[in-house]
């Protein structure tokens, strides 16, 4: 008998039945496995003395990032890119940035500085990215996991995707911060 009540004349009836209920019951362990995924929230913050408002560079940092953690298995969402002109400015950024994030019931709020300048091998109109900080917290816990620079970044104009590549290399350091805060 098929679970329909009926008794199937072909063995492919009650075979269809089975499929489709395996394939409900996937979609349905797939479902459960998304909803632990971890769920960041971060906010960028420009340091450029030579413009007041956010970059286009920031700008693409900030939307590679939230590409790269995606694809890196994260729910991920921001706070508005800003620019800061000290550290007590930083320091109630982040305060809002991690407000935002504990409203939005993220497990980690991330706050990534931006450091840019103007030299005499600036080749456009843009100041030159020269180096980026970082701080995770656990939002729960208020407990700061990590708190890291990278130095020395080299950016080339005549590269398209250079921007990008740096966005990728700041997402796997991040990634290597919290997978050693997890273990």
């Amino acid at each position: 008998m098929c679970p329909a009540g009926a008794h199937c004349a072909k063995k492919t009836g009650c075979f269809m039945g089975k499929l489709k209920k395996i394939s409900i019951l996937a979609v349905l362990l797939f479902s459960g496995a998304l909803c632990f995924a971890n769920q960041i929230s971060f906010q960028i913050v420009q340091h450029d003395a030579t413009i007041d408002s956010v970059s286009e560079d920031s700008l693409t940092i900030e939307d590679s990032v939230l590409n790269n953690f995606f694809e890196y298995g994260y729910i991920v969402t921001n706070s508005d890119a800003a620019v800061s002109e000290s550290e007590a400015q930083d320091e109630q950024l982040y305060k809002i940035g991690q407000g935002d994030a504990f409203n939005g019931f993220s497990d980690y709020f991330i706050q990534i500085k931006l450091f840019y300048e103007r030299t005499e091998q600036t080749i456009t109109k843009n100041a030159d990215l020269y180096k980026i900080d970082f701080s995770i917290t656990a939002v729960k816990s208020g407990k700061k996991i990590a708190d890291k620079s990278l130095e020395d970044i080299k950016i080339d104009r005549a590269k398209k995707n250079n921007l990008n590549k740096v966005s990728l290399d700041l997402v796997k350091e991040i990634s290597k911060a919290l997978s050693a805060y997890k273990a």
